[in-house]
């Protein structure tokens, strides 16, 4: 049982504090280069990873179904992605922006349907 914890829970929850520390950190306007920028690919990275990462969290560890499990990771994530960008308003030199939330969103659409697939078609092969 220790092994399903430092692989799949201690991973999600590093991450988390992460994204957290990294969003609470005072920073300095990065200049805008249209929608997409780097900036924007690392806010789409980093909820693409939370989301694989909260995925093999609730299908593993909880033993959610895929279904319920792709729903909630979305739900989650979304949120998550809100909240985020609303507690950079309070943080010096950081802003909230919509196109930072849709590039949150586009990550956690990305993972969450990516991993999502994944484990819908090891089960179909037979490999899980």
């Amino acid at each position: 049982m220790r092994k399903p914890f430092l692989t799949i829970t201690v991973p999600l929850i590093l991450w988390t504090l992460a994204m957290i520390i990294v969003s609470s950190t005072p920073g300095k306007k990065l200049p805008e280069i249209g929608v997409w920028n780097w900036d924007k690919l690392a806010h789409t990275f980093e909820f693409l990873v939370f989301s694989l990462l909260l995925f093999r969290y609730l299908y593993i560890r909880k033993n959610r179904p895929r279904a319920f499990t792709l729903k909630a990771v979305i739900l989650i994530g979304i949120c998550y992605a809100g909240f985020d960008e609303l507690h950079q308003l309070f943080i010096p030199n950081r802003c909230c922006t919509w196109k930072d939330f849709i590039a949150d969103v586009g990550g956690v659409l990305l993972g969450g349907l990516g991993i999502f697939l994944f484990y819908t078609k090891r089960i179909v092969r037979g490999t899980s």
